[in-house]
């Protein structure tokens, strides 16, 4: 099994990133709706959407969406968060990004650095191949990832603290080119300790230009951060790549 299979499927997990900042997804969705100019109604891909949140935004917004993740308990929370909202135009399926859904998108967004999560690059490099089978001719793709060069110089070796009676401990390293957190629970709310591992290829923005290229993807603009300020591999915090397939 995968760390990710393991991990997002973890009650933990939900736990551990409860508090993500849902004003942080809609700003970047305000950015790429501003930026793409995409028409009311378009089709758009979550890829790798976990618990819905840039899906339900983008939902909201007046699109239709389509989410897909591997974790059963991601797909499941989307689902109940979706349908206490009253949203009816989003559709949540469990899926494997490598595998194409038998359909066609205008636009594809791959979001908060759901990629990178395989051991080979040409694994990681071949969700590109998955994403082109599903775009439009002329279709978006949006790839929102970490600035790896920034994850190098700032990495934070340690952290730790507690919730509802469950204490962690997270240790990051950089190995091999990938980045690792470790993370371990224990206290009175959690059966034994446990032990889960994140790790994330750290790529520079060339590997996106050279195999998004080999696919024929244009990249359009980078930028740094959901601002809309360009990338800067010194101080962005993002990488977030706006392309498109070319016809």
């Amino acid at each position: 099994m995968d760390w990710f299979e393991e991990w997002f499927d973890s009650p933990l997990y939900e736990k551990l990133y409860a508090d993500r900042d849902e004003d942080e997804a809609a700003r970047l969705i305000d950015l790429l709706e501003r930026v793409l100019s995409l028409p009311a109604g378009s089709k758009i891909l979550d890829l790798g959407c976990g618990r819905g949140r840039h899906a339900i935004t983008l939902s909201q917004k007046g699109y239709q969406v389509t989410g897909i993740d591997l974790s059963e308990q991601a797909i499941a929370t989307a689902r109940e968060k979706s349908g206490h909202m009253g949203i009816e135009q989003i559709r949540f399926e469990v899926r494997d990004m490598r595998n194409p859904l038998p359909e066609t998108f205008d636009a594809v967004f791959n979001l908060f650095t759901t990629f990178g999560y395989f051991e080979s690059d040409e694994e990681n490099a071949g969700v590109f191949d998955s994403v082109s089978q599903m775009l439009s001719p002329g279709g978006i793709f949006v790839v929102d990832y970490f600035n790896a060069q920034k994850v190098r110089s700032t990495i934070r070796p340690h952290e730790e603290g507690s919730f509802h009676g469950i204490h962690y401990d997270i240790s990051r390293y950089i190995e091999n080119d990938m980045v690792f957190k470790e993370i371990t629970f224990s206290g009175d709310e959690v059966n034994d300790t446990k032990k889960y591992v994140e790790r994330v290829k750290l790529y520079e923005k060339s590997w996106f230009e050279r195999e998004m290229s080999k696919r024929n993807f244009s990249i359009d603009h980078v930028y740094g951060d959901y601002l809309g300020n360009d990338f800067d591999p010194d101080v962005s915090s993002r990488l977030l790549l706006v392309s498109h397939r070319q016809k």
